[in-house]
């Protein structure tokens, strides 16, 4: 602690009791009792309702000093109190691991965050909450500043912004209130059309056709499952090694799958990894929009068919299109697409496409364009299971800054079965819901918003669920998977519907021992990771692990 530590935001004198200047570096600090304790001081005895004020004439005007371990000692009893005053699940979503103090001034303490979005909802849900817990704890009226790491000011330059910042929040939270009143005097047709336009707007396709790359679409945040993995094998190996392990590839799958998602992951990847290729990423709509054009423009003059077959022929390295369904019963840009895919297969060039079928169950594709199709490794993507639409939701809500509880999460998956965008879609809506109405989003508006009821069709997974579906799977009675009995099948049976509970539900293992006739949970953790390593060796525990999810569905 510093020789002129500022004792008086925390303690109280009365006029003839002050303190000497110098504070003992041997003295302690408790913040809770408000008690300071110093064998070597002539403080003398003093009231714990006086007060004093001594800044450290050393620093600037309104700053104060404070190495690390008083601000890790304030922060400490910041969290604690926060802690007893707000829910255990706020508290571990919007401060622990990541609210911070940073800096105490005269008037003003900072605390840092990780997110904007937790910067977002403390500053409209947990201000006050924290202004109070600060008064009662330092015995002074404090402004409360809340940056995110990425933003915070040099520490040095805190002091001079500091009454502009100070403004600047007072300004943030006026609007945010008149904003959040102006909501409540709408109507309710007017409210879902501001929720609906967010949804509208963040789902919309870029308006930029042709070799538009999307950057934000990579392998590192494409999610696997059993439905995708060897699409996604498939993919990153073509991405690696264009043009020679797998010349031609053909990823098929109904829509909202992620397919093209793939598509610009291979394009990102190719362009980090060898900049000189040159990628063109298309439709097949656009590239038969584009036959068109050079056709009409042959017959005003020129050669434009030409110059369209040597642009995919003489200056593409790797050529993918996306929907080549789209081509069927179009003769003539078929007939141009057989003789420029002929034309880059002969140069060794990269050739990907993707379709809702495979090439054979196309109806009006040639057949020399069939037979070419399916030359290339043909791969499926598969409608996700509900452990990896949970994955894909929560990544999507951390792309987003959007916070939803697992129970919402759940019930969002649980309600989409078929298409990733879809999920998207229902994320976003919520996202937008809560923030027009400045409010949480609990399992109720979620159901509410998404016009989802509790009946057959829409089953809330539960650990209850997944054990009876594992006991119909395997034809094993409930009974004896919850039970003790330490037979071969039944052991497995068990540790699989503690392997999904975990990984579905995120359960902790105590509440998976309980369920399984109160376990200690090492042996839960053991059936666990039992099954994780028969998972990665064994292709039909995994197929049995993605039969039994989709019996949840």
């Amino acid at each position: 602690m510093s020789d002129n530590f500022p004792i008086n935001h925390f303690f109280s004198f009365s006029e003839n009791e002050k303190p000497q200047k110098n504070f003992n570096k041997n003295s302690s600090l408790n913040l809770n009792n408000h008690l300071v304790t110093d064998e070597k001081s002539n403080f003398g005895d003093f009231n714990k309702g006086d007060s004093f004020l001594t800044p450290n004439t050393n620093a600037e005007q309104n700053s104060w000093d404070f190495d690390t371990e008083e601000l890790k000692s304030i922060n400490d009893e910041v969290l604690s109190l926060l802690k007893e005053n707000i829910p255990s699940n706020k508290f571990k979503t919007f401060f622990e691991n990541t609210f911070t103090v940073t800096q105490v001034s005269e008037n003003t303490i900072t605390f840092s965050v990780t997110t904007n979005f937790i910067k977002k909802m403390i500053n409209n849900f947990y201000l006050n909450t924290i202004k109070q817990i600060i008064f009662d704890l330092m015995g002074n009226s404090y402004e409360v500043r809340i940056t995110t790491i990425n933003n915070q000011c040099d520490i040095n330059n805190l002091e001079s912004t500091n009454t502009q910042n100070i403004q600047n929040i007072q300004n943030t939270q006026i609007e945010k209130k008149t904003s959040f009143k102006l909501n409540l005097n709408q109507n309710n047709s007017s409210i879902q059309e501001k929720i609906d336009s967010k949804t509208h707007n963040a789902l919309k396709p870029n308006n930029i056709i042709g070799n538009k790359i999307d950057e934000r679409k990579t392998f590192e945040n494409f999610i696997i499952g059993p439905s995708n993995n060897m699409a996604h094998a498939f993919s990153l190996a073509v991405a690696k090694d264009p043009g020679n392990i797998y010349p031609q590839l053909y990823i098929y799958g109904n829509s909202g799958l992620g397919k093209t998602h793939l598509l610009h992951a291979i394009s990102n990847h190719i362009k980090q990894d060898d900049p000189t290729k040159r990628i063109c990423l298309t439709t097949a709509t656009d590239f038969m929009s584009e036959m068109v054009m050079a056709i009409q423009g042959s017959i005003k003059g020129g050669d434009k068919v030409s110059e369209f077959r040597k642009k995919y022929t003489e200056m593409v390295d790797v050529l993918i299109i996306d929907d080549i369904h789209e081509l069927k019963g179009k003769a003539r840009t078929q007939s141009e697409f057989f003789y420029i895919f002929n034309e880059l297969q002969a140069k060794n060039k990269q050739l990907i496409f993707t379709s809702d079928k495979q090439p054979n169950e196309i109806n009006g594709l040639e057949d020399r364009i069939s037979s070419r199709l399916c030359s290339a490794i043909l791969v499926d993507i598969q409608q996700p299971d509900i452990e990896t639409r949970i994955a894909i939701l929560k990544c999507k809500a951390a792309e987003k800054d959007i916070y939803l509880d697992d129970e919402v999460i759940n019930l969002i998956a649980s309600s989409v079965k078929s298409n990733v965008r879809e999920l998207e879609g229902k994320l976003i809506k919520l996202g937008a819901y809560s923030d027009l109405m400045n409010i949480d989003i609990d399992l109720e508006i979620a159901k509410k918003q998404l016009n989802i009821t509790n009946d057959e069709n829409h089953k809330i997974i539960d650990i209850d669920l997944i054990s009876n579906a594992v006991s119909e799977y395997f034809k094993i009675p409930l009974g004896d998977v919850k039970g003790k009995t330490r037979k071969k099948e039944v052991a497995l049976a068990r540790h699989i519907a503690m392997y999904m509970s975990h990984k579905i539900l995120r359960l902790t293992l105590e509440e998976i021992g309980f369920y399984f006739s109160n376990r200690d949970h090492s042996t839960v953790i053991h059936g666990i990771k039992k099954i994780e390593e028969l998972v990665k060796n064994d292709s039909t525990i995994s197929h049995k692990i993605y039969e039994i999810e989709s019996k949840l569905q």
